[in-house]
């Protein structure tokens, strides 16, 4: 079965490296430029994983997990944050407005495939 990601990430260079790192590990991914495009993009892609920056123009990471939370149909999607926050307090945040993981950048492609495998092994309630 292969796993279903979607990224959210507003920096085009950043996007196309995530997916050099995830496609070849049999993940299929679609990607967005911010939260209002990935909200958009969930009305046709079902994802096992979203995979989201905390900071981007339109719709930023934070509203976008908000918005997926309050969505009956989606709120079961682990959301991992992908971001240059590094602050305790800030990774707190981001798991209080519904974030499931969090991962600073820069990260080596080794940590971003184990978190994402971490995430989906937890049972979904």
């Amino acid at each position: 079965m292969t796993v279903k990601a979607l990224l959210v990430e507003d920096d085009r260079d950043y996007r196309m490296i995530i997916e050099d790192f995830l496609k070849p590990a049999g993940i299929e991914v679609r990607s967005a430029p911010n939260g209002e495009a990935a909200l958009e993009l969930l009305k046709s892609f079902d994802p096992d994983i979203a995979l989201v920056d905390w900071m981007m123009p339109r719709m930023d990471g934070e509203a976008f997990c908000r918005a997926v939370r309050d969505d009956p149909k989606r709120a079961h999607i682990p959301i991992l944050m992908v971001t240059v926050k590094k602050e305790s307090d800030e990774q707190a945040e981001a798991l209080h407005f519904g974030a499931d993981g969090f991962i600073n950048k820069p990260f080596k492609p080794e940590e971003l495939l184990s978190r994402i495998q971490a995430l989906l092994r937890k049972p979904t309630s």
